[in-house]
């Protein structure tokens, strides 16, 4: 069929309904996910330029609302350790993350009063992929879609209130630390 001469109406796309059986050459995808890419890309740039530096804010808070609604699908939890692992297996390979700790301390959690901190060493980010493909610097408006993300799964998962702070970023890994406090949000 020649799509360039076609007028009939071929419906509504709707990828839930493809099987999965259909496959497709993995070329194809990588294509689609570099396209994706240099459209998020160009997409937060446009929206720090109109916005300022309330665009980091405003993607903070989205992704803060999707990490709340991701996580309503996890199982609740008191324990750190578990919601990390909770966590980590639904954002999957795309934000890979693993704790870390300065070689003198002996956890990887740290007590203080009302609140626990754990150091969290991104090393395999989509978002940090998109930003070196498309020339933009880090700990812009896409960074904080994941930080939002991040604390608000963890704030749904255990019924506390939650923070990131970014330590480092760099080209191969981003150092954050997680704050929760006790007492509910």
């Amino acid at each position: 069929m020649d799509m360039k001469n076609t007028t009939e109406d071929l419906g509504t796309f709707k990828p839930e309904l493809i099987p999965k059986e259909t496959g497709g050459d993995i070329d194809d995808y990588e294509d689609a996910l570099h396209v994706l890419m240099k459209f998020m890309g160009s997409m937060s740039s446009a929206l720090e330029q109109v916005s300022g530096r309330g665009a980091n804010a405003i993607v903070y808070q989205a992704g803060k609302r999707m990490g709340h609604d991701a996580a309503k699908m996890m199982e609740k939890t008191d324990d750190l350790e578990k919601a990390l692992y909770e966590m980590g297996e639904v954002l999957g390979h795309e934000f890979y993350y693993v704790k870390w700790k300065p070689s003198g301390q002996d956890s990887y959690v740290i007590e203080k009063e009302n609140q626990l901190e754990v150091k969290l060493l991104f090393m395999d980010c989509v978002v940090r992929q998109t930003l070196r493909r498309t020339g933009l610097p880090q700990k812009g408006p896409l960074c904080y879609l994941l930080y939002g993300y991040t604390v608000g799964a963890i704030e749904e998962i255990m019924d506390v209130k939650g923070k990131l702070d970014i330590d480092h970023v760099g080209p191969n890994a981003c150092l954050k630390t997680l704050t929760i406090k006790w007492g509910g949000k």
